[in-house]
């Protein structure tokens, strides 16, 4: 019988990874969308989230890919760290 109660722990690492790689990809597909329809306003507040910059400078990018991925490991590390203190629980 496999014991539940071991494989309810997410991994810190693992979580921080994932997390940093779909806020960058999340980054790249807005800040893109910036670029193809200037006007249209569904992207422009989560580039502002990362960066002040004007999104068609290489300082945008930069700073929202940095963000976009520490921001990703600081909470992905967070979220796990407290998924599996909850769940040590039981609950």
């Amino acid at each position: 019988m496999i014991d539940i109660g071991k494989n309810r722990t997410l991994s810190l690492l693992g979580s921080a990874i994932a997390l940093s790689l779909a806020l960058v990809a999340l980054f790249v597909i807005c800040a893109l969308a910036e670029l193809v329809a200037p006007g249209l306003q569904v992207t422009h507040a989560w580039v502002s989230l990362f960066t002040l910059a004007p999104v068609t400078s290489p300082q945008a990018w930069l700073e929202g890919l940095f963000f976009s991925l520490a921001s990703g490991i600081v909470v992905g590390s967070i979220f796990a760290a407290v998924h599996n203190a909850v769940a040590a629980r039981g609950l």
